[in-house]
């Protein structure tokens, strides 16, 4: 009798472990998707005020700039305010493309990806090399993801790695695409950092996707991002 209840306990704890596991992997999904949800918000949001800045604040702009280039020629000081109303139009235009990049839906990730490296080192002393092979047909959902990503990772070499040279590869090998950002800059200890919301962001997104991601990086010789997804 005692070994035959030992055996029944045993068969119960692992029925409920097997129960409690299969609960927290519907959990997981659930969170999953819901963040998948959120993000799906987010990008349907920002095309929504990437609109309003082309068709409201970019219209009226458009419409001071013109004014000003007919009556800059009778004054010095009128032409300098039109030169900063075309300075400040031509900001809201950059900030509304790349809130909601009509690129990627219009032509797809590899123009979209190449388009946004020669926006944000256009002004830059670094140089970027690009390489993009894609034999796949990527999903909407994940053409986003690796583009946001991208721009978070660039974003933040222009900003902190004071790198003299950039590479971005994104290339597809059976049915995994792999996109690798490195730069020769700065670098960091990772173990030493709190990560930002950025970090944070490309790690949560990566996770949603089942994608992985790691980030190297060393005082002196510069960090690479490397995300790796299945589709």
């Amino acid at each position: 009798m005692s070994n035959n209840s030992t055996a029944h306990d045993l068969q119960e704890i692992l029925r409920q472990q097997a129960l409690l596991k299969r609960r927290l992997d519907e959990e997981e999904q659930a969170l999953t998707s819901l963040a998948k949800r959120l993000w799906a918000q987010q990008e349907t949001e920002k095309a929504r005020l990437s609109r309003e800045l082309h068709d409201g604040v970019g219209q009226l702009l458009t419409g001071l700039t013109r004014r000003l280039q007919g009556l800059s020629k009778t004054s010095p000081e009128l032409d300098e305010l039109c030169n900063i109303a075309e300075l400040a139009l031509s900001d809201v235009r950059q900030l509304s493309r790349m809130m909601s990049p009509t690129i990627l839906d219009d032509l797809g990730l590899k123009p979209a990806i190449k388009w946004l490296c020669r926006n944000l080192f256009e002004h830059e002393t670094a140089d970027i090399q690009v390489s993009v092979e894609l034999d796949l047909d990527i999903p909407k959902d994940i053409s986003i993801l690796l583009f946001r990503i991208s721009q978070e990772a660039l974003v933040n070499c222009v900003k902190h790695s004071h790198a003299s040279k950039v590479t971005l590869s994104l290339a597809s090998h059976h049915n995994v695409i792999r996109l690798d950002i490195a730069d020769n800059g700065d670098g960091f200890d990772p173990t030493s950092i709190e990560p930002g919301i950025g970090l944070t962001s490309i790690a949560d997104r990566a996770k949603a996707f089942d994608a992985e991601y790691t980030l190297t990086s060393t005082p002196g010789k510069g960090t690479r991002t490397t995300i790796k997804v299945p589709v």
